[in-house]
């Protein structure tokens, strides 16, 4: 108990070692809720305008993305037709080039094989000399 006394006793006995005034505190009073200046209906209905233009803007692009998704699909694979009839043109041409093909060609708007050529040399002088002997066309 007797250390419960000096507490109290401490506690009750100002600090003589500090010298700063008492100032008096007003005393805390509850005021009334501040009433607010706008009402809370048109704030919400804007809110809400903006989440649902937002949602059906949402909607819409979702929308225009996967037409488009579509469109690109469908292009893609035209753009795959057209390489393959592409490769096969290429292969067309090139089969058309080849000697064989060219030679049947040749046959079938009535040309002839070539013979064996002969050549005209003209020397110096201006003598001609016939060099190899010339096959007419047609004849092997």
């Amino acid at each position: 108990m007797a250390a419960s006394v000096s507490v109290e006793t401490i506690r009750a006995e100002p600090s003589r070692s500090r010298a700063t005034p008492r100032t008096h505190r007003p005393a805390l009073r509850l005021l009334p809720a501040p009433t607010p200046s706008l009402r809370r209906g048109p704030f919400i209905a804007l809110v809400l305008t903006l989440v649902i233009i937002g949602t059906v803007g949402l909607l819409v692009l979702n929308t225009v993305i996967a037409a488009d998704s579509f469109r690109v699909e469908q292009l893609v694979q035209r753009n795959a037709e057209l390489a393959l009839a592409e490769q096969e043109l290429q292969r067309q041409v090139a089969e058309g080039l080849s000697p064989e093909a060219l030679a049947e060609a040749a046959r079938e708007l009535g040309m002839v094989p070539a013979g064996q050529p002969a050549f005209v040399i003209v020397g110096p002088d201006g003598a001609i000399v016939i060099q190899g002997t010339p096959v007419p066309a047609g004849v092997r």
